[in-house]
């Protein structure tokens, strides 16, 4: 038997959930969006690779020039998980959603799945066509390329695709907890660029490394590089305190979803 939500089986919460998902253009274009920023700059990168001024010997990690687009797709991808809850708040929407589901946390829940089981193949998707391509490419124009069997490259490709799904989620919780779209979106930016910037600006040397590679996109560089440097966490904890900025502010969302009026 499946599970119910106020009469509703969990399995029809997510089917609501994605009908809605793909019926909005505006979803289905953000997320090819995101795609095509993540292969597009990582394409132009693998082609540009080393003519600054250090010819071949400066391409020193192939499989990461072609993610480089990754860094910009993550605003894209953040985007869409916000909007996926702020639309419905501000077109008035949310009201009906929680009324046919009165115990609201299969809403989120089923938000935050179908986020992440679109996102997550789309950019897995993107970053294997940035990496194969951005190779030929590397490789056509005499600089150094790699493989997927090298070591550490496995992994820094399904990290980047887990790292756009973890911010994607990320948007949903923070477009939960705020119910705005601009002000949801700023606190992502804000926390994702601006905060490792100016901690790196501000903060006393001697809490920099202390500090920043505890911040999500610093500890999801730690699995998502090839050859992480010394300053980072190693894979396995950066994977972790990534996957906490993900889910602690979802549970502070489930929190705040169960307790506040409409």
């Amino acid at each position: 038997m499946s599970a119910t939500t106020g009469g509703i089986a969990f399995r029809g919460v997510v089917r609501g959930e994605w009908v809605k998902l793909r019926s909005l253009r505006s979803s289905v274009f953000t997320v090819l969006a995101a795609a095509a920023v993540l292969l597009g700059v990582g394409l132009i990168f693998a082609a540009t690779a080393g003519t600054d001024s250090d010819g071949a010997n400066g391409v020193t990690e192939p499989a990461g020039i072609t993610l480089t687009g990754a860094m910009f797709a993550q605003l894209v991808i953040g985007v869409l998980g916000v909007l996926v809850i702020t639309g419905e708040y501000a077109t008035g929407m949310i009201r009906s959603t929680l009324t046919a589901v009165p115990s609201r946390l299969p809403v989120l829940v089923a938000k935050a799945g179908v986020v992440t089981a679109v996102v997550f193949p789309v950019m897995i998707a993107a970053v294997l066509v940035a990496f194969f391509g951005g190779q030929i490419i590397m490789g056509a124009n005499g600089f150094p390329t790699t493989t997927i069997s090298a070591p550490g490259v496995t992994t820094a490709l399904l990290g980047t695709a887990a790292t756009m799904a973890g911010v994607a989620v990320m948007g949903v919780a923070l477009g939960t907890l705020l119910r705005n779209t601009a002000g949801a979106i700023t606190t992502l930016v804000a926390l994702l660029f601006l905060v490792p910037g100016l901690g790196g600006l501000v903060l006393p040397v001697s809490w920099r490394d202390n500090v920043l590679k505890y911040l999500p996109s610093t500890a999801s560089e730690a699995f998502t590089r090839v050859v992480p440097g010394p300053e980072l966490l190693s894979a396995g904890t950066g994977a972790a305190v990534f996957a906490a900025w993900v889910v602690v502010p979802l549970l502070a969302a489930a929190v705040t979803l169960r307790g506040r009026d409409v």
